[in-house]
């Protein structure tokens, strides 16, 4: 299996742990926060989103400009350009982020599919923590940052007093019987 396979299989699965860490939890919950120091489950999942979007791109693919850009990017900030959640804000709610995670994901995965290697060797002006400044790099950090935030948000939905989410996919959960889903 090549990088780009491996990717992929974590990408997947990523789109679809993010689905699943969301999965039941109310608008109103949200946008809550356990203190002063953490970020609400609107934010991270609006972060990881714009992330998705950003990736298209990267790959040389154009995508519908995202309307919450603003509250996630500030272009006059240096690289990566993030926005630190704030409290004050009004962020998206959980199901239009679901939606659009679903949209956004499936133009992500089928563009790293069809892309040109070349592409993905492409240097690009920033590097990633685990090194590197390609194209490739980069989405090797993201799967890492997305699995990051994705732990966050799962912390989250305990937290508020849900289920665990699935550690398989959705759907392979509901194949297998008799496995635990206890995180």
């Amino acid at each position: 299996m090549n990088t780009r396979e491996q990717m992929l299989r974590q990408f997947r699965l990523l789109t679809d742990w993010y689905v699943s860490v969301l999965e039941g939890i109310t608008e109103e919950q949200g946008s809550q926060v356990l203190s002063e120091h953490t970020n609400s489950l609107e934010w991270i999942a609006g972060h990881l989103l714009i992330m998705r979007a950003r990736n298209t791109v990267r790959l040389g693919q154009p995508v519908e400009s995202y309307p919450y850009l603003d509250l996630f990017v500030d272009p006059t900030l240096p690289p990566p350009q993030f926005i630190p959640f704030d409290r004050s804000k009004k962020y998206p709610g959980l199901t239009e982020l679901v939606q659009d995670w679903t949209q956004y994901s499936d133009r992500f995965i089928e563009t790293l599919e069809a892309a040109d290697d070349w592409v993905l060797q492409t240097e690009i002006p920033l590097q990633g923590p685990t090194g590197g400044t390609t194209v490739e790099d980069l989405f090797t950090s993201m799967v890492l940052h997305e699995a990051f935030h994705i732990g966050q948000m799962s912390i989250l939905r305990k937290a508020l007093g849900y289920q665990a989410m699935y550690w398989f996919r959705r759907r392979e959960n509901q194949e297998r019987s008799g496995i635990l889903n206890e995180a």
